[in-house]
């Protein structure tokens, strides 16, 4: 997207693509960069997920973050910085829109095949800082992780040694 003339459009039949691609990705989801590259004031992507993935838990130390959800359904998760589940948000039609302030701990878990959400931060690009006690992604632990952030009610604690 450099010509300033260019016009960047994207269609159901490209989130169609993504969703296709998420689902044959190991990590059970993909992204399409929005923005020119890691130096843009203003990073934007578009992420496509399917069930079985989750976002590990994070948080921007330098950074507000917004997640407009395009279609399908899922939860943000909002943390403490001990493991503790604070709040359980639903993007759905509803309520697509979710802005989360710097230094909030949080993370996602897909509720519906073919979610896509649309999330934006101020660039440049900074590396995610993920929570030390939250499997990383293909650990032994992290299915187990997954089904408790799908159930775990607010105020529970997640047991790292369980």
């Amino acid at each position: 997207m450099s010509d300033a003339h260019h016009v960047q459009i994207v269609d159901h039949h490209q989130i169609a693509e993504l969703a296709t691609r998420a689902g044959a990705a190991p990590r059970k989801r993909t992204h399409l960069l929005l923005h020119d590259g890691p130096a843009d004031p203003v990073q934007r992507l578009i992420i496509v997920l399917q069930p079985n993935t989750y976002v590990r838990p994070l948080h921007h130390s330098r950074q507000w973050e917004m997640l407009v959800l395009q279609q399908g359904r899922g939860n943000l998760l909002i943390f403490d910085g001990d493991a503790r589940l604070m709040d359980r948000i639903e993007l759905s039609p509803r309520s697509p829109v979710v802005q989360i302030p710097i230094g909030v701990w949080h993370g996602f878990v897909v509720l519906e095949p073919n979610t896509a959400v649309l999330e934006i931060k101020p660039g440049p690009y900074r590396p995610n800082e993920f929570a030390d006690w939250a499997p990383e992604e293909g650990d032994a632990s992290a299915s187990r992780f997954v089904e408790w952030i799908t159930n775990a009610p607010s105020g529970e604690k997640w047991l790292i040694a369980g």
